[in-house]
């Protein structure tokens, strides 16, 4: 979040007193100057520029889905990430016209580059769902590639830690080649040699959270980490856009699932329509 970023208010379903009313959107402005709050070690505070408050509250639900397809634990109280599509229909469902301006400042620069940081090896990145609700640790991801621009340059700035964490960490780690960086998608981000001349394959995934409780792959990165098997790695990375990220390696990801030790589920279908139709 920076000063002059367009954002929206939302509220949820929840109200002071009376019943549960629906979700809704019913304001707009900028952040203005941010300042840290004395108080909170992790606090703080921003000013308000250009409030307006809708003349009419747009619902944050379309036809029963949500406008914004975001992780659940997302939704609860506090600063988010909007797609600039959304902010854009919820701009223009208010009546309230929006510059292309207003819309590019909600994209998120180019990741900058990590070599002021620390990277921490981990073996505690990966929380079970289940263990959730009885920790008191802090907030956990879970890898969403398709679903945001935001989403997108926390992913960059994993993969660019990655890198790093494997040119300095790694021994006898050469050859590292950052595929993705290249537009390449040949089911991992980032490969390099090892000491043994074996190529291994890394697929990177981030979060701006301390820990994961799940990541999702494509067809494509799965089909890879099962023809790999133990020369395929899943790097999680946690803590994204701080100065100390963690990285755990994980190897051969499908054993895993093979073994019954994770499980999966489908969460994307892809249809493609035929000149019949």
């Amino acid at each position: 979040m920076q000063p002059g970023e367009p954002f929206v208010y939302y509220r949820g379903v929840h109200r002071v007193s009376g019943p549960r009313q629906p979700a809704e959107y019913f304001g707009a402005g900028r952040i203005g100057e941010i300042r840290k709050d004395p108080d909170r070690a992790n606090g703080w505070y921003c000013a308000i520029d250009d409030y307006q408050r809708f003349a009419v509250p747009v619902r944050a639900k379309v036809d029963g889905q949500n406008r914004e397809q975001i992780p659940l634990n997302l939704w609860r109280d506090g600063v988010r990430d909007l797609d600039p599509a959304v902010y854009a229909a919820i701009m223009a469902e208010a009546g309230l016209a929006i510059g292309a301006e207003a819309v590019d400042d909600l994209v998120t620069p180019e990741p900058a580059a990590v070599a002021p940081i620390t990277i921490e090896a981990s073996e505690a990145l990966i929380v079970p769902p289940r263990l959730i609700a009885s920790s008191a640790t802090a907030a956990t991801g879970k890898s969403s590639p398709r679903r945001s621009a935001r989403a997108k340059a926390v992913g960059d700035w994993a993969e660019l830690t990655a890198l790093a964490y494997l040119q300095t960490q790694i021994v006898g780690c050469r050859d590292c080649v950052h595929r993705a960086a290249q537009g390449e998608t040949p089911g991992w981000d980032i490969d390099f040699i090892n000491a043994a001349g074996v190529l291994q394959r890394v697929e990177v995934k981030g979060t701006v959270g301390a820990a994961f409780t799940g990541v999702e792959l494509t067809a494509n990165e799965l089909a890879a980490a099962e023809a790999h098997g133990d020369d395929y790695w899943l790097c999680l990375v946690a803590n994204c856009e701080t100065a100390h990220p963690k990285v755990q390696m994980v190897q051969n990801p499908a054993a895993k699932l093979i073994s019954g030790d994770w499980s999966a589920r489908a969460s994307l279908i892809a249809v493609t329509f035929s000149s019949k139709s």
